[in-house]
């Protein structure tokens, strides 16, 4: 009888310890998906050799995100900075092999008159490449006479695009319209594409569909304090802590037979 008690305590214990657990990491995963903006955190510098459309353990200590962008579709954002630059990677999923990537930096409207950009892949103006970019009126674009900062596209066989950014937050080059960013403070950017024409081609995605989508990019001083998984990898980990309580429980609680 008594190690019947004691062995329906310790049962209970686990069962208490685990359901904390479950609770802890299902929290973390209510805020990673909560996440909506872009925490670029201080981190280690990327050498300019590693800006090449192949994301590697460079972002480990970046803030990252699985977020909406514009006109459509969801991408993996990775953001982080080293106090001079200012380093942006974004993954997804196109419908072409040769879609236009860009980043506006600075304004709430999209394609606002004046916002510093940033545009990859389009065929009239950085087909494969980067250039350093600032809009007009009308969604024109204009290339900085002063090309700043590093940048890469990549697409592969399964239409997913790699964009890789590293760029000066503030280099002093206002004929550029770049952007003049400080530690610990919050400013609006916009990621758009388009595979359907205009510097595109092989989609029927359209930039200028949809309402954009601003988030709002946080310059944080500090460094990460938790490395940011991925959401589905937050969801299988917990699955599997989840089978593995179930086991335990159930050998814990099963009858002994009668000798």
């Amino acid at each position: 009888m008594g190690d019947h008690r004691h062995m329906k305590t310790r049962t209970i214990l686990f069962i208490a310890l685990s359901i904390l657990l479950l609770t802890a990491m299902f929290s973390f995963i209510v805020k990673a998906q909560a996440q909506a903006d872009c925490n670029a955190y201080r981190g280690k510098p990327i050498p300019d050799s590693e800006i090449d459309g192949v994301i590697g353990p460079e972002w480990n200590d970046a803030g990252y995100v699985k977020t909406t962008i514009n006109p459509q579709g969801l991408a993996d954002v990775w953001t982080k900075q080293d106090g001079t630059y200012l380093y942006i990677a974004i993954r997804f999923y196109a419908d072409s092999r040769n879609p236009w990537v860009a980043i506006q930096f600075g304004q709430d409207f999209c394609m606002s008159p004046s916002a510093d950009g940033a545009l990859f892949g389009d065929d009239n103006y950085a087909p494969n490449g980067y250039k350093d970019i600032y809009f007009l009126e009308g969604g024109q674009i204009g290339i900085d006479a002063i090309q700043n900062g590093v940048g890469a596209i990549s697409v592969n066989a399964s239409n997913a695009v790699v964009v890789e950014l590293k760029k000066p937050l503030n280099i002093g080059d206002t004929a550029g319209k770049d952007i003049n960013w400080t530690q610990a403070c919050s400013y609006p950017m916009v990621i758009m594409w388009d595979s359907n024409g205009g510097g595109s081609s092989g989609g029927s995605v359209n930039h200028a569909g949809g309402t954009p989508t601003v988030k709002t990019l946080f310059v944080s001083p500090e460094a990460n304090p938790v490395p940011e998984f991925p959401t589905s990898t937050v969801l299988v980990i917990a699955a599997v802590a989840m089978v593995f309580v179930a086991v335990v429980t159930k050998r814990l609680t099963r009858k002994k037979p009668n000798s």
